[in-house]
């Protein structure tokens, strides 16, 4: 041994050095005792010299004793069974209860027994049990030796345990208790730590004993190993089957009754062997923790989207009822101080369950918005959540992202937004009331939505769609119009009629003060009014004129004779804009209303001037239905123009009829004459509308000038001015192989270029017939100059009205930009035929395609064609205004422009810093950085 370790164990005593040996090594002559008396009883003669010879008789005594008490180097499976003899059981008697037991008052270096096995104890643990429980926590502990190496450890530290309490409780502790008796007979006043000195010595020797065994083990890894057994436990006990570990449940799973007999005495072992210590209970509260988010993620995860009802009170049961329960009798095994819960403690644990859960359905909360309200139950369980400290918090930064990351992005379309929005309206109305939550994770929604350009479209259209949709190509993944907009629009007013901008309602009983955690901005609305929400989105003058504008293309294609849907839309509207902001849009109302009565009493006074007995004009069938339209005037949707039906020129028969042959059959009935209804539209207050130049029909231009001139009549002399590109046209197409075709709701324009095609003199017809009877169907053709010549007409819609007509059957592309009317359809007899028929049907399918995009054309005009169109007069315009009044910001320019641009300006500034750029790109204006700009020199 080194010289530093014998200095260290001169202070502090080194349990191998200062162990004494068993046998001494040589024994002292004492004299001759008489055969029946003790040699450490002293006899009469010796008591003067009893002093001098106790070193004497304690190393006799000692001797005997620590041979006695010494360990077996072989730990046997049952405790041995020692027989004290008569020396042995004076020796223990004088050292422990005699005078050879050593005083705690006055030691003079000497050992006690008590100490020495205590002692002995620890060498026999160090050199001959230690080594063994270290080769069995050397490796790491897998899951499945994690019962059993706990079993094995404790099996073998119980053994131990006996081996070495049952000399201590057999020879050492029945002579403790005997000396304590004999003190306490004495007439000296006895102390209190003499009389338990047998209990002190129990519990030192024991406690010595458990700190021995728990320092032996890996502290960390025994904890770890105890903590997944009790999660194993709790797992099976309340049949978990997602584990953290990823361990599966199999079918020879223990059962509840079967793995807490098991886990009960596993634990109270423990214990007994000195292992349920802090580390235990550590142990215990990490399992615990794990089996919480386990049993949460198992059982309550998942929705239920059929009762939609919460879990949270499911969940405080188990907590209450089922963990509770476990932790006490795991406490009660490891038999710590405080074995019960306290309700406190409980409603902690129940807090920190519905905060696990809560945040569990706070990661999946966009996808409870968009199944809504399939998801209710999920929603009142985070309304349960919010009430836990820093859920709101937590709530609205955790949403935000999910719906920048899953919604705002230009993968989207704006219906879908607009779809999940109200969702999200719906939602967070239930889930808050009092619409904070709902302001804050809807800011960057509504500034988004801003954004998009189309959005205001598509709101406006949907509150004026209706429901009903018979095709189911409406409501459509592919299709503009939202659903949940238009069923919004369906709700009766009742609900809709509260004032939500109303801060301090004095008829309000129920009034109560705005929440301390809302924004300065923050407006609640006292119903899940959708409507508002969705027209609160814009300025209040942005969105009117976007209102006007949507609605007037809407009403000149509405066909319903009522309006009853526009009607409504204004009146909610009013509610929340007010009566003068949308004075517009009542006057366009009231002018489709009014074209109804007008167009009656036109009619009316055009029947009364016709001579109704002339059959030239009409049959006594049309004049009854005449008369029935005058009882019943039809709407402008009802009562659609019509063409008459293409006559072609037949030839004439060259062999005369002969007498005998029967009479020829009636000729056909002639057709109907065109009609013509009209809205009247007044012009200061309707959009800008579309006003393509062209020629209609001569039968509907003689009709428009009956209409003009009776309209004059009627309203003191005031004029019309038609609008060709706007309305609906109905007609039916004859051909020569005997077909008739009706088509209804034609734009004017594609009448126009389908009429054209119609012969124009004797000798076009011929040439006509000429060609559909020499096999290739076609009657007359018309290039696009052509029609735009003859129509005063674009090329461009010349080209797309024939393309249309191409998609319906009707032309056929025989050259580029040269179209022929299809007299006769091929047949499929000869190769030839079925070719054409073939390249006729795909270059319908193709015309088809081009017509259906260009079908969509709104008809008021757009704020980008209006810009366009009459850019070159506010370029010249702001170059003026620059060169006279010098460099201006674009916030002036735009204030001047709409001060004194004739007709006004109706853009913002965005509008006119790309008017600039276009212009700096011309080399004409130069800015200075910021928004201030000049023209170059």
């Amino acid at each position: 041994m080194d010289h530093q370790t014998l200095v260290f164990s001169s202070v502090f005593p080194v349990l191998s050095l200062s162990h004494t040996i068993p046998t001494p090594v040589s024994t002292p002559d004492l004299g001759v005792a008489a055969p029946s008396a003790s040699p450490y009883i002293p006899r009469q003669t010796e008591l003067h010299d009893n002093n001098t010879h106790r070193g004497v008789k304690r190393t006799i005594a000692w001797s005997c004793a620590t041979r006695f008490l010494s360990l077996d180097k072989v730990i046997p499976a049952v405790p041995r069974i020692l027989h004290r003899t008569r020396e042995v059981e004076d020796a223990l008697v004088y050292l422990l209860a005699g005078e050879g037991r050593a005083s705690d008052e006055v030691r003079n270096g000497e050992e006690g027994l008590v100490e020495w096995y205590t002692n002995e104890c620890r060498l026999h643990f160090a050199n001959h049990v230690q080594p063994g429980l270290e080769e069995l926590w050397r490796d790491d502990v897998k899951v499945g030796r994690s019962w059993d190496l706990l079993h094995d450890t404790q099996t073998l530290l119980a053994q131990v345990q006996n081996v070495y309490l049952e000399p201590f409780n057999e020879h050492i502790l029945p002579f403790l208790r005997s000396g304590a008796i004999s003190t306490r007979r004495s007439n000296r006043p006895v102390r209190r730590e003499e009389d338990d000195a047998a209990g002190i010595a129990a519990f030192k020797f024991r406690r010595d004993m458990r700190a021995l065994f728990a320092h032996c083990v890996p502290p960390q890894r025994f904890s770890k190993t105890l903590s997944y057994v009790l999660y194993d436990a709790g797992c099976k006990m309340f049949n978990i089957y997602t584990r953290q570990d990823g361990v599966q449940p199999s079918a020879a799973s223990e059962t509840p009754s079967e793995i807490q007999p098991r886990m009960t005495t596993l634990l109270q072992a423990l214990d007994r062997a000195g292992l349920g210590d802090e580390n235990a209970q550590k142990a215990l509260a990490h399992a615990m923790n794990k089996l919480m988010d386990s049993f949460i993620n198992s059982h309550y995860v998942k929705v239920d989207w059929y009762s939609k009802k919460p879990v949270v009170f499911q969940l405080e049961a188990w907590i209450r009822d089922g963990l509770c329960p476990l932790v006490e009798l795991v406490l009660e095994c490891l038999r710590c101080k405080q074995s019960t819960i306290c309700p406190t403690e409980i409603a902690s644990w129940q807090d920190m369950a519905l905060s696990r859960l809560g945040r569990v359905r706070v990661e999946n909360l966009f996808d409870f918005v968009i199944n809504w309200d399939k998801s209710l139950g999920a929603i009142l369980d985070i309304k349960c959540y919010l009430k836990v400290a820093g859920a709101k918090q937590h709530l609205t930064s955790s949403f935000s992202q999910q719906i920048s990351r899953r919604l705002l992005h230009p993968g989207t379309t704006t219906t879908y937004i607009l779809n999940v929005y109200i969702s999200i309206i719906r939602a967070f109305h239930e889930l808050e009331p009092k619409g904070v939550l709902l302001e804050r994770v809807a800011r960057p929604i509504r500034r988004y939505l801003k954004e998009r350009e189309d959005t205001a479209r598509i709101i406006i259209s949907s509150l004026l769609t209706d429901l009903k949709d018979e095709t189911g190509s409406k409501f459509s993944s592919n299709s503009e119009l939202s659903y949940e907009i238009a069923a919004e629009m369906a709700k009766p007013l009742t609900n809709l009629g509260q004032d939500a901008d109303e801060e301090l309602n004095w008829n309000d009983m129920n009034w109560q003060p705005l929440p301390q955690d809302a924004s300065p901005d923050y407006k609640k609305s006292k119903v899940e009014d959708v409507i508002w929400f969705l027209l609160t989105l814009w300025e209040r003058d942005d969105f009117i004129i976007e209102l006007k504008n949507i609605l007037g293309d809407h009403l000149l294609r509405c066909q319903d004779p009522e309006y009853e849907r526009e009607i409504r839309l204004l009146e909610l509207i009013k509610m929340r804009l007010g009566d003068n902001n949308l004075q517009a849009c009542e006057v366009m109302l009231r002018d489709v209303l009014d074209s109804k009565r007008i167009n009656a009493s036109i009619h009316a006074a055009t029947t009364a001037t016709t001579p109704t007995s002339a059959p030239a004009f009409s049959t006594p069938e049309q004049q009854q239905q005449q008369r029935q339209q005058l009882r019943n005037p039809r709407t402008p949707a009802a009562r659609n123009p019509r063409t008459p039906q293409s006559r072609r020129p037949t030839r004439a028969n060259p062999h005369p009829a002969a007498a005998a042959e029967p009479p020829a059959p009636p000729a056909p009935p002639a057709p109907p004459a065109p009609t013509l209804n009209a809205q009247i539209l007044s012009s200061f207050f309707w959009p800008l509308l579309r006003d393509d130049a062209f020629l209609v029909p001569p039968e509907i231009s003689t009709l428009q000038e009956t209409y003009g001139t009776n309209f004059t009549r009627i309203k003191g002399m005031r004029k019309l001015r038609w609008l060709n590109a706007l309305g609906s046209s109905s007609i039916a197409l004859s051909f020569a192989d005997g077909r008739v075709q009706d088509f209804d709701g034609l734009a004017p324009w594609q009448v126009s270029v389908v009429h054209a095609f119609q012969p124009r003199g004797e000798g076009e017809a011929a040439m006509a017939a000429q060609q559909s009877e020499s096999g290739s169907g076609e009657g007359v053709s018309r290039t696009v100059a052509q029609l735009a010549s003859m129509l005063d007409m674009d090329a461009g819609l010349a080209r797309q009205a024939a393309a249309f007509w191409v998609g319906r059957g009707v032309l056929r592309e025989t050259a580029r930009d040269t179209f022929a009317v299809i007299e006769a359809l091929p047949t499929g007899a000869s190769s030839s035929g079925k070719a054409k028929a073939k390249a006729d049907g795909h270059a319908a399918a193709v015309a088809a395609e081009v017509a259906a995009e260009a079908a969509g054309a709104q008809a008021v005009r757009t704020q980008e064609e209006l810009l366009t169109e009459k850019k070159h007069v506010y370029a010249a315009f702001v170059l003026g205004m620059l060169t006279a009044q010098g460099n201006m910001p674009v916030s002036r320019i735009l204030m001047m422009m709409r001060m004194m641009v004739i007709g006004g300006f109706p853009f913002g500034e965005d509008e006119v810093t790309s008017l600039l750029k276009g212009l700096e790109g011309e080399g004409k204006v130069v800015a200075f950085g910021g928004e201030m700009w000049g023209v170059k020199k």
